[in-house]
């Protein structure tokens, strides 16, 4: 938490706006290895927390970020479907490659 607030106040003083400030949410693969339900992905803390940021702030998008290796596109695709399921609009879902760890997934929503 404090390392967002800071990253918050460095884009103010650089003269960002904050609306353009996003939430990361990370799901590890740990977290995702469990078995899926509804009830079960919307309980993890990130998806949580990355669903109710998206639902504040209409009209953003929710991407997911991911490695942008074959495994990487599978389990973005998991998370979309899961997303959808959920009620997120498949519009506001939009996959990108990163190039992060391979080890876990990325949720953002850019305010």
């Amino acid at each position: 938490m404090k390392s967002e607030f800071i990253a918050l106040l460095v884009a103010i003083a650089m003269g960002a706006a904050p609306s353009v400030w996003a939430g990361n949410y990370t799901i590890t693969a740990d977290m995702w290895m469990q078995p899926r339900s509804g009830s079960v992905v919307l309980q993890m803390p990130p998806v949580r927390a990355a669903v109710n940021d998206w639902m504040q702030h209409p009209g953003t998008h929710l991407d997911i970020l991911h490695s942008g290796d074959d495994q990487g596109r599978l389990w973005a695709s998991e998370v979309q479907d899961w997303l959808v399921s959920l009620g997120v609009p498949s519009a506001d879902i939009r996959k990108r490659v990163s190039g992060q760890d391979e080890n876990s997934v990325t949720l953002m929503v850019e305010h």
